[in-house]
């Protein structure tokens, strides 16, 4: 994995994370991405580098065309860490479908509330609004 100058960003596989000076972990996914279970276990451990106090919330910003298989999708569905998730997809109704497998999803029983946007402002208001 290579590191830009800056030590607070890291280029990765799937795409860029860094810890923003407001505390939320930020992931930009690169297009084209197809995540397994190795990819999904790489990026806990990357934002675990950048925040190790076991409280962190992420905003995700989805890339095009990407997908997360089942166990890659389980994994990350039960994850200790994290406290909020929320995913930043294209359009409202991409986002309105996903709630409907976020439903799903929970059947993971997710130690952590997600919610998924498709306005980053939205997605960041609500971060900063819960308390770790």
């Amino acid at each position: 994995m290579s590191q830009s100058p800056n030590p607070d960003i890291m280029h990765t596989g799937y795409g860029r994370i860094f810890l923003h000076p407001n505390g939320i972990v930020y992931i930009y996914m690169a297009d084209d991405v197809s995540m397994g279970i190795e990819d999904a276990r790489q990026l806990v451990l990357d934002v675990r580098k950048l925040d190790s106090s076991g409280k962190a919330r992420l905003l995700i910003v989805e890339g095009l065309r990407n997908d997360l298989d089942f166990e890659a999708q389980r994994y990350l569905a039960t994850v200790r860490g994290v406290t909020h998730l929320a995913l930043v997809v294209h359009s409202k109704l991409q986002a309105d479908v996903g709630q409907f497998f976020l439903s799903l999803l929970q059947i993971f029983h997710s130690p952590y509330e997600m919610r998924i946007f498709h306005l980053l402002q939205q997605a960041e208001t609500w971060l900063l609004a819960v308390k770790p």
